[in-house]
């Protein structure tokens, strides 16, 4: 016979990966009985989910009780971004004064995605856990945009792959100059970003329980 899974686990893994992928319109609300419905659970776990998740900053209370999806505007756009460049640059600075980078990691994941895990051992090598969960948090707030940003930046493989190459050859001067740009044409970006997440709303795709 097959254990059911935790109905909180379920609840939270379904409903993080909803809110990252930008499924639920910004500021709009998330009603406790329809995902209930939709994961085939009673509503006390989604409600407990959705608690956890107001931690991680993917869903925000309403004023007036329940929940909805993050509100999202060009200046905190461009405040996320600014605030992930300057863990980065932090975290050079610690790792240059404390020792060497770690060797390259092969990987045959696309360019983004190896660059998304180069970044994390950037950061995790400095030993400073606040600043590593720091990273993390706003990493999840900004992942709801990466659709918009395939969309917008075309050029975004060739763009991380080139960041890639500087990380591999241990530049740091470089690759802090390379990071800089990344990150600023984003947030000069950000009115494009929230405009093109505004007009990609979907419906959450239904989960057997």
């Amino acid at each position: 016979m097959t254990r059911r899974r935790d109905p909180f686990l379920q609840a939270l893994d379904s409903l993080r990966r909803l809110s990252q992928q930008g499924a639920f319109a910004p500021g709009t609300p998330v009603v406790i009985v329809e995902e209930a419905r939709r994961l085939r659970l009673s509503t006390t776990p989604v409600r407990e989910a959705l608690a956890w998740l107001c931690g991680e900053g993917l869903i925000e209370r309403a004023p007036y009780g329940g929940y909805l999806a993050p509100r999202m505007d060009a200046a905190l756009v461009r405040d996320r971004f600014a605030f992930r460049l300057h863990c980065l640059t932090a975290s050079l600075d610690l790792i240059a004064a404390v020792h060497d980078r770690d060797e390259p990691v092969l990987s045959t994941a696309a360019p983004e995605q190896r660059l998304a895990e180069s970044l994390d051992r950037v950061v995790r090598g400095t030993g400073n856990q606040v600043l590593a969960e720091a990273f993390d948090r706003v990493g999840r707030q900004l992942r709801p945009l990466e659709a918009a940003e395939r969309r917008i930046f075309r050029d975004r493989d060739a763009e991380a792959a080139a960041i890639l190459r500087l990380s591999d050859a241990g530049s740091t001067p470089a690759l802090r100059q390379a990071l800089v740009a990344y990150h600023q044409r984003r947030m000069e970006a950000a009115p494009l970003l929230v405009l093109d997440v505004a007009g990609d709303r979907r419906d959450p795709p239904d989960e057997d329980g």
